[in-house]
């Protein structure tokens, strides 16, 4: 039974990825299906972009985008803009290949590929967010659009940009596990308000003046929506009753950001479900890479090491993703 168990778990994500084809050609409640998105040549590139074949899958993008495929083109625009999303072959290619599969012609460096899709309600909003004139409405715009992840993402922006706006939302229609950026810009009675609406074992109270212990931690991160993406990653890369808590613990602490947890995840829920993504070997990857992207390349080693000794599985993995960014070069071993 152990082994079959096992195995069951090792197919499991193989199985949610040969779903893939079909499941992009379906949409979350509220959103419309991007034009492209029923293309057998994007769904073909979209399976090879979640198995983490990027050398296959971003040429074949590039080339639906250059014939006019919105689907590929908000894909690629999105990468672009996403550092966790963009893995070893696009990192280690030279500029001028990396311009020319992530942007359209023009330029000294290419273009975004949302300028060519300005008819697509979903990278007009992206576009929209990226200007310094955002407001809140963009937070609703993405939700109705079936965009859970980049409402999320919105908010985030709009609070690290100190938006106004933000003390005129109404904290009762606010996602309720990013209250806590609503609570930076209250005062006394409203952040009293808002804080009746966090739940006490909810981690955002440590980011509301409360202490949180770090068992309450864990339960939190073993239970709540918004710990998907550690949760994903631990049960693939530290599988066991035993292993799994230590390793949410330590991803968690290494990844060194609530706002970026809650930000993490698919690039468009309207092309890939979020859980579909997280699953996936690219969305197991760029959890990874954003936990070592929130150290400088000189305090990598320090981090890896501190993980390793809070969850050795979570850190081989880490260090295996760490060096497959580092081209190798005679005379020394991948990684130095």
């Amino acid at each position: 039974m152990p082994v079959v168990n096992a195995f069951l778990r090792l197919l499991r994500p193989l199985c949610r990825l040969a779903i893939v084809v079909l499941t992009v050609l379906g949409t979350p409640a509220g959103a419309s299906a991007v034009p492209g998105s029923a293309d057998p040549a994007f769904a073909g590139a979209l399976r090879d972009w979640l198995a983490d074949d990027e050398a296959a899958a971003l040429p074949a993008l590039a080339t639906l985008a250059q014939a006019e495929n919105r689907a590929a083109q908000l894909l690629l625009a999105l990468i672009d803009k996403t550092p966790s999303l963009q893995g070893p072959f696009l990192a280690l290619s030279p500029r001028n290949d990396r311009i020319a599969l992530l942007r359209a012609p023009g330029g000294l460096s290419g273009q975004s590929w949302l300028r060519h899709a300005t008819d697509l309600p979903l990278a007009a909003a992206w576009s929209a967010l990226w200007a310094v004139s955002a407001g809140t409405g963009l937070i609703e715009r993405f939700a109705t659009l079936g965009e859970a992840r980049a409402a999320r993402e919105a908010l985030v922006v709009l609070a690290a940009r100190e938006t106004p706006a933000l003390q005129a939302l109404d904290p009762g229609q606010v996602d309720p596990d990013l209250l806590y950026l609503l609570w930076g810009f209250a005062d006394p009675d409203r952040r009293a308000a808002i804080a009746a609406l966090v739940p006490p074992g909810d981690a955002q109270r440590q980011l509301m003046g409360d202490t949180v212990s770090a068992q309450t931690l864990d339960q939190w991160l073993a239970n709540a929506s918004a710990a998907a993406p550690l949760n994903s990653l631990c049960r693939a890369v530290c599988p066991g009753a035993d292993r799994e808590p230590p390793c949410r613990a330590a991803a968690y602490r290494a990844l060194n950001s609530h706002n970026a947890l809650l930000t993490l995840g698919t690039p468009a829920e309207t092309l890939v479900p979020q859980d579909i993504f997280l699953d996936s070997p690219r969305g197991r990857a760029a959890t990874m890479r954003r936990i070592l992207l929130s150290r400088p390349i000189r305090g990598r080693r320090a981090l890896l090491s501190w993980v390793q000794g809070q969850s050795a599985c979570l850190g081989e993995a880490l260090g295996a993703e760490n060096r497959r960014y580092h081209p190798a070069r005679p005379g020394l071993s991948p990684g130095n």
